[in-house]
């Protein structure tokens, strides 16, 4: 469904200039991570057959691997140079997902378990893990705020951060925008998003206005809503000299993102559509076809529910889509 009296948030979108600003801004990334690279580890050399620059590298973190092919010559990007797979959930609640079931350590072992199998078919292309975290949370009664939304503690946030950082992993914050705007939301989560290693996703599917609470409808967004968060997310970037952010958004039902077409592309932001439904095998690979490989899909994901799927896709089956998913989601 659209959602009514839901604006374009172009005036929201943050820095003037930013074409000009970013070209300055890639410069200066690029001569940092010059320096971090040849300075890490007391003004050693990089390690012997080791050409791509990490984040370790670049930002001082623990052992995520590269995400950008050739060093510095490109722009770290999660999307192009990696496959993304990912474990999903809050850690209060079982019911939405592997992160709610398992003790963290133990969710972060059975990820990287998935994640080598994924690797072992991967034809040489690195395999990114992730932690998918549900920061902001669709409730079915109204808060004080009046947004439908209950938000993950900031020591739980931290914690899947140096989780992720020990393991060699990113970290992923999904927002469920209730009655809230997408923007606003990704806005809360700035602190945490200036961390070189943590995206950002947006769920339409409880993104909802009026009277209408969340589950009781699927919600939407509009292409508007998914460009500010874009220019946001660009804008934060340049002005801490930042990797390049990954931007998932959940989708189901054409409905779901209103005014696809006018989707934009950004060199510096890597938008992931993610076929999020569950059901049978055949028709998630038609859905995946539908959405995830989109024209206004820049990188396409699809999602795997465990305990939903009839006949869940199998690593192999995954690998086999075309285009190939840069992005897999195991709720």
């Amino acid at each position: 469904m659209r959602i009514a009296s839901r604006r374009p948030l172009a005036s929201s979108t943050p820095f003037g200039g930013l074409l000009a600003y970013g070209l300055i801004a890639g410069l200066i990334v690029a001569v940092a991570a010059f320096v971090a690279l040849r300075f890490a580890g007391g003004g050693s050399a990089p390690a012997a057959g080791r050409s791509s620059l990490t984040l370790a590298d670049a930002f001082g973190l623990g052992g995520l691997r590269s995400m950008a092919p050739d060093g510095i010559a490109d722009a770290p990007s999660p999307a192009v140079h990696n496959t993304i797979v990912t474990y999903y959930g809050s850690p209060r609640t079982p019911s939405m997902g592997i992160l709610g079931q398992h003790a963290p350590d133990e969710a972060a072992d059975l990820l990287a378990e998935r994640a080598a199998r994924f690797e072992a078919l991967s034809g040489g292309t690195p395999v990114l893990p992730a932690l998918h975290l549900v920061y902001a949370v669709a409730q079915p009664q109204a808060e004080s705020d009046g947004l439908y939304l209950q938000y993950v503690d900031d020591r739980t946030v931290r914690q899947h951060i140096e989780l992720a950082r020990r393991r060699g992993f990113a970290l992923i914050l999904d927002l469920q925008i209730g009655h809230s705007n997408a923007l606003a939301e990704v806005q809360k989560i700035a602190q945490y998003l200036q961390e070189p290693d943590v995206f950002v996703a947006l769920d339409p599917e409880f993104a909802l206005a009026g009277n209408v609470k969340p589950g009781d409808a699927i919600g939407s967004i509009d292409a508007s809503d998914i460009n500010a968060v874009q220019w946001y997310l660009a804008a934060l970037t340049a002005q801490r000299h930042l990797p390049r952010k990954m931007l998932i958004v959940h989708q189901f039902q054409a409905e779901m993102i209103t005014g696809a077409a006018a989707i934009e592309r950004h060199d510096d932001v890597d938008l992931v559509i993610d076929m999020d439904g569950y059901g049978p095998a055949d028709i998630k690979e038609a859905k995946y076809e539908r959405y995830g490989a989109a024209p206004y899909a820049a990188f396409g994901g699809i999602k795997v529910f465990l305990q939903h799927d009839p006949d869940p896709l199998t690593e192999a089956q995954l690998m086999q889509l075309r285009p190939r998913p840069s992005l897999f989601i195991y709720q």
